[in-house]
């Protein structure tokens, strides 16, 4: 979806804009089937399912907590605020672990984007913090491995 925005939708004149935002406010609600409900704060650390294994946590305040915050609400960019985001709710991680692996690029956001961390840490890492984010600031846990970061590696670009 950002690369969406990002090439197509910000090149829209003010009109259109108006025109999409008129149709879709016209357009009900529906519930994503299969994603629990979006959870509004940060889960209690002994609440979650990986409260034993620091290794996420420990990754997490090296390389996540400066930008995303220990709410989950970032204080550097509205697009960096983890609570209330869809792929954090997917309790799969897999989307998660992909934007670590390979970075996100936001153009929308005056060039603000994630960097890539998949040279930096190991697959055991990578599932560890995308497990240790889905679970806390997700509405489930996730169980993601290192055998799955492999494999999302190897689709990576």
């Amino acid at each position: 979806m950002g690369e969406v925005v990002d090439f197509s939708l910000n090149e829209l004149a003010p009109d259109d804009i108006r025109a999409i935002i008129v149709y879709l406010r016209s357009v009900p609600p529906a519930r994503a089937r299969g994603l629990p409900a979006v959870r509004t704060t940060a889960a209690p650390e002994a609440a979650r399912a990986d409260a034993g294994d620091s290794s996420g946590k420990r990754v997490f305040a090296g390389a996540c907590a400066g930008c995303h915050d220990w709410s989950g609400t970032s204080v550097v960019s509205e697009s960096a605020t983890l609570i209330g985001n869809r792929a954090i709710n997917d309790p799969t991680a897999m989307n998660v672990a992909q934007v670590v692996i390979a970075g996100a690029e936001a153009r929308a956001y005056r060039g603000l984007g994630m960097p890539a961390f998949g040279a930096a840490y190991s697959d055991f890492e990578i599932a560890a913090v995308a497990n240790y984010v889905v679970g806390r600031f997700g509405a489930e846990p996730a169980r993601l491995t290192a055998h799955d970061v492999s494999r999302l590696r190897e689709l990576a670009p």
